[in-house]
Formats: structure tokens, C-alpha cells, sequence
């Protein structure tokens, strides 16, 4: 067993690093291979989702690739029923 003063030093350190540990970054886009890994759909019947609007994204002039908001893959974990793959 540790001594008291021991661990109360031990239980002050974690504490600090608890407090200054890095935070996740939340992404604020997602590639339709990534949202399709998070929503457990194939890539694509996320890209014909949306290109058929169903799924709100951006899709980029210069790539052609659709980007997906983190805010629109919530959107859509919350109606997982409306979004069946097929």
C-alpha cells in the first residue's frame, strides 16, 4: 500500500493531467467514404444519396467529391430508419 501523502500527490498529478490532456477535434466535414464507415452504409449508396439530395452535402467544383457536415451525419444517426441500404 501506498502511503497517504503518496497517493494524495499521486491523485493531484492525474488530476492535472486530466485538465490539460488535448480535447478530440470535432472534424466538421466528412468524405462519403468516411461518413459511410460512421453510418455503416456502402460508399455507394452514400454518393447516390447525395446526389439525390437526400443527404445534404457539398460537392467540390474542382474534385467532384461531396462533402458531408458533421451536423448532417447527426442528422442523419437520429433517422437511421429513413436511410436503409439497399
Amino acid at each position: 500500500m501506498l502511503p497517504d501523502e503518496l497517493r494524495m500527490r499521486l491523485d493531484r498529478i492525474e488530476k492535472l493531467i486530466t485538465e490539460i490532456a488535448p480535447t478530440p477535434i470535432q472534424r466538421k466535414f466528412y468524405s462519403t467514404a468516411e461518413a459511410a464507415k460512421r453510418l455503416g452504409l456502402s460508399k455507394w449508396y452514400v454518393r447516390r444519396l447525395c446526389a439525390t439530395g437526400e443527404i445534404l452535402a457539398e460537392k467540390q467544383p474542382e474534385s467532384g467529391r461531396f462533402l458531408i457536415s458533421a451536423n448532417e451525419i447527426e442528422r442523419i444517426e437520429t433517422r437511421r430508419d429513413a436511410l436503409e441500404d439497399s
